[in-house]
């Protein structure tokens, strides 16, 4: 304790007086309903986080006060109509085509561009191709196009048989119908001729 005081009057600083007995510690509640005046821990804003590849959008501020990109054009792919398809759509009766005869069979097709018709083809707007021919059948009917009417609805009613003068084969004929139009517009469907 003599050290203690000695350095205390060195330093200039009067010692504390001691006593023998421990001094209880007195903890006070604060008063109910009243705000302390001092600050308290200040808080730390979160930095905003943001993806790193993804744009952000400028403010009205900076889109206004920026001048604006040149537009972007659309390039199509090369190798794709550029216009509208047609639709197609083929419905095959047998007609008076029998195995063993040369009579034709019976093609409705129907052409549409975006749902409205397509009223003014003629017969060379239409190509007809058979694929996987019938066993002992002797001949195709591709590029055969018999009889050809124009229903003038969108309708096309076409008639079929092989050509040559060869006879049809009992069996399921599978075709392929391609259309194309003035305006190099282009469709096509398959179908299936049911011949007994």
């Amino acid at each position: 304790m003599a050290k203690k005081a000695l350095l205390h009057k060195n330093m200039g600083v009067k010692p504390a007086a001691t006593s023998k007995k421990p001094s209880s510690v007195v903890k006070t509640k604060a008063p109910v309903g009243k705000v302390s005046n001092q600050p308290g821990p200040k808080k730390i804003a979160k930095p905003a986080i943001r993806p790193p590849l993804l744009p952000t959008r400028p403010t009205a501020h900076e889109a206004s006060a920026s001048p604006s990109p040149p537009a972007i054009q659309e390039i199509a792919p090369t190798g794709l109509p550029k216009t509208v398809p047609l639709t197609v759509s083929v419905q095959t009766s047998q007609g008076l085509a029998a195995n063993g005869n040369t009579h034709p069979a019976n093609l409705l097709v129907i052409v549409t561009c975006a749902g409205w018709p397509v009223t003014e083809l003629d017969k060379n707007h239409f190509t007809l191709m058979e694929h996987f021919e019938v066993p002992g059948q002797v001949a195709s009917f591709s590029n055969s196009i018999s009889s050809f009417r124009n229903a003038g609805s969108g309708a096309y009613l076409l008639q079929t048989k092989p050509i040559n003068g060869a006879p049809w084969k009992t069996g399921h004929h599978l075709g392929q119908l391609l259309v194309s139009n003035s305006e190099d517009q282009q469709g096509q469907a398959a179908f299936k001729l049911i011949v007994r």
